[in-house]
């Protein structure tokens, strides 16, 4: 009885929502719109048979799409519509929606369908984003309808429509008489440099009061963020970076937000730096992994005087998650800045750009000489590095990305009892016998072409300093290991002829050791009474050489 009576309860419900419906405006359309929509949307109905419903669809809802389509079950019913439609179909819906693509945007049921037409229907994307020109900044400050204008210019506009809807942050000129000449601002004052001072006010206008509320989580406002730290003139500029410091961790995750979070970083003061780096801390590892956010990191050391801070606010954050970030594309950038630098291999094209922008700012509002600002940062994650070595040296150095860390880090951090163990790690890789690996040959440390390059690099840098366009960098360790010597005695003293064999199969790194001034005269000794089977070794093998040519001539 229980169970029958709550049937017959679910019913009454059914019965009295139908009522409901039929009741409101076009309200029998709306039912049947309903009960189709139902089969439409199953995933197990035949391609034919949704062909058909969507025909008689169309159909029913032909020249009354508007009508009905600001309410949540309707909505729900044209977002299905526009995704299993023909393409057809979608301009059709969308050629009736014209006109109303903003207040469908500010309606909370309404702006999925403008996502969806965003989505699915290429014809009408430029409806879209047109339907939004006059409109950007009171679409910001709305909750619904900035989502809907963030995804149309994320995510769906070309460089040219972009700007068009940016264009209305910049003065009052710039929204009205638009071109298509320009695609961005610099075009603008390049044809007109007499109007900066009008696009800076205008620029101000339109961003004060969406940072007075905190709204700075848009493309839009980054990119005009950027701009106006970019054009304006020093105290304005300061006072908006008072402003931003504590909203930096909230732009940069995109490519414009990030560049405004280092135009801060650049032009700002030490107390701007520690503010910013007081924001980012509870973030930093996950930051590190953006794929824009790491660049503001990377800035923001590059900056900072008061390395001590951070160290403790950033640094100790990252130290605890070495593994994550060696292994990871954008993670890895920020260790390898702290250890070699502004390395174009390391750090990104984008960010290096706008590092070397600002140098001539930065060489004012930062005192600390660079090359002792990069010793007392890597003095501060020496000790997490060399651990990682000594623990993940079997696998990490086989790895492309962590490898680049490794050999790094054991070049350029300070000496001491972890840096030994870590080399050590290495040095135990390179004394196990080669075996098969002649043949098939990337699994010794000797002969994969990336474990081999971490050895070549140590062993020349026992001899001379990695080159390097940061001229800022400190000069090597005076007292790092000997690694050439090391590599040579651990090759030299195997009683199964380990040097012969890795010289036989091509190894890179035998071929560092010949050419070193500090290993290359012991190490032709060792091997020159062989180098008839070094040579037999090369023709034997012309499809895969290695570095075989190479050792074959440092020994004639």
């Amino acid at each position: 009885a229980p169970a029958g009576a709550a049937g017959m309860a679910a019913g009454d419900k059914r019965q009295q929502r139908s009522e409901r419906i039929r009741a409101s405006p076009a309200g029998e359309l709306k039912l049947q719109a309903l009960k189709l929509w139902e089969d439409l949307r199953r995933g197990d109905i035949a391609a034919d048979d949704r062909r058909a419903k969507m025909e008689q669809m169309m159909g029913l809802i032909r020249g009354r799409i508007k009508e009905i389509t600001f309410k949540h079950d309707m909505s729900r019913v044209i977002q299905t519509c526009v995704k299993l439609g023909t393409d057809a179909q979608r301009s059709e819906i969308g050629s009736e929606l014209r006109g109303a693509y903003v207040d469908l945007a500010r309606s909370t049921y309404g702006k999925h369908i403008v996502m969806a037409l965003l989505k699915y229907s290429n014809a009408c994307r430029g409806d879209v984003v047109r339907a939004f020109h006059g409109q950007v900044r009171g679409t910001l400050r709305h909750r619904e309808a900035s989502a809907v204008l963030e995804e149309c210019y994320a995510v769906y506009a070309n460089s040219a429509q972009r700007w068009q809807l940016a264009s209305e942050l910049y003065g009052a000129e710039l929204a009205v008489f638009k071109t298509d000449a320009a695609h961005n601002i610099d075009d603008v004052l390049a044809a007109a440099p007499q109007k900066r001072d009008a696009v800076v006010a205008g620029l101000l206008a339109s961003l004060a009061p969406l940072l007075q509320k905190g709204t700075v989580q848009h493309s839009l406002v980054h990119r005009a963020l950027a701009d106006y730290l970019r054009l304006a003139p020093p105290e304005a500029r300061q006072k908006m970076i008072e402003q931003m410091r504590e909203l930096c961790v909230e732009v940069l995750h995109t490519r414009d937000g990030a560049h405004a979070a280092q135009l801060c970083i650049a032009y700002g003061t030490a107390k701007d730096r520690k503010a910013i780096a007081k924001s980012l801390r509870p973030y930093v590892q996950r930051v590190a992994r953006e794929e824009h956010g790491h660049a503001v990191l990377v800035s923001l050391l590059d900056c900072m005087d008061d390395t001590v801070y951070a160290g403790k606010t950033l640094l100790a954050e990252l130290a605890g998650s070495v593994a994550e970030l060696a292994g990871d594309q954008h993670g890895r950038r920020v260790l390898l800045y702290v250890l070699a630098g502004r390395h174009p291999q390391y750090v990104g094209s984008d960010a290096l750009r706008i590092m070397q922008a600002t140098d001539e700012a930065r060489s004012v509002t930062s005192k600390k000489d660079a090359a002792t600002r990069h010793r007392e940062l890597t003095a501060h994650v020496a000790p997490a590095l060399m651990r990682w070595v000594a623990d993940t040296a079997p696998t990490s150095v086989f790895l492309p990305l962590p490898s680049q860390t490794v050999a790094e880090a054991l070049v350029r951090c300070p000496p001491g009892a972890d840096k030994q163990l870590a080399w050590d790690a290495l040095l135990a890789l390179v004394a196990r016998p080669i075996g098969d690996d002649v043949h098939d040959g990337d699994k010794h440390v000797l002969l994969s072409p990336i474990a081999s390059r971490v050895l070549s690099a140590c062993i020349r840098s026992e001899y001379s300093t990695p080159s390097s366009p940061d001229a800022a960098l400190p000069p090597l360790p005076a007292d790092n290991p000997a690694f050439g010597s090391d590599v040579l005695r651990v090759l030299a003293e195997d009683d199964d002829g380990l040097l012969l064999q890795a010289a036989c199969a091509g190894a890179f790194p035998v071929r560092a050791l010949l050419e070193s001034p500090v290993t290359g005269t012991r190490t032709r000794e060792l091997l020159r009474p062989q180098a008839k089977q070094i040579a037999a070794a090369l023709a034997a093998k012309p499809q895969r050489p290695r570095a075989l040519p190479q050792i074959v001539e440092l020994l004639a």
